[in-house]
């Protein structure tokens, strides 16, 4: 059986073009995941990250906590104060989660204020954090 159209004249012809709308439908829908999805793919708070000769972290559903250099604290690029910081970790051990912490935390603040958030994150229960740091290629080949 062959597919054709019926014209004026009676006589059927071969179906010979493409129908591009559903084509165009199919690529403007994944324009617009794109669109949506590529904000959420960068991280929003600006941290300076030290440098150092580590491996990168395995961990897949991480906490993520910013201290960016004017010490503000971000929980999952969303400013949060000390305070709702320890209570939604606190809420998090007390259902049962255990949370890894990532700390994300600016190279050029002084270090009692990375120990000041350790003891938050240990006072709200937290045992488990990761300190992230940016790859060093010079620290590579050092000897000690």
């Amino acid at each position: 059986m062959e597919f054709g159209s019926m014209d004026q004249d009676g006589s059927p012809h071969p179906l010979s073009e493409i129908n591009m709308i559903p084509l165009i439908d199919v690529m403007l829908v994944l324009l617009v995941v794109f669109i949506v999805t590529a904000p959420l793919l960068t991280r929003s708070v600006k941290v300076n990250l030290p440098k150092a000769d580590t491996k990168t972290s395995s961990v897949k559903s991480a906490v993520v906590i910013s201290l960016n250099r004017d010490l503000e604290l971000f929980l999952d690029d969303a400013p949060i104060s000390r305070e709702e910081l320890e209570r939604t970790l606190r809420l998090r051990v007390e259902r049962g989660e255990s949370p890894t912490v990532e700390l994300h935390a600016d190279g050029e603040i002084a270090y009692r204020n990375i120990v000041s958030l350790m003891a938050l994150l240990q006072n709200a229960g937290v045992t488990k954090l990761s300190f992230i740091t940016e790859p060093d290629n010079k620290g590579a080949n050092h000897s000690g």
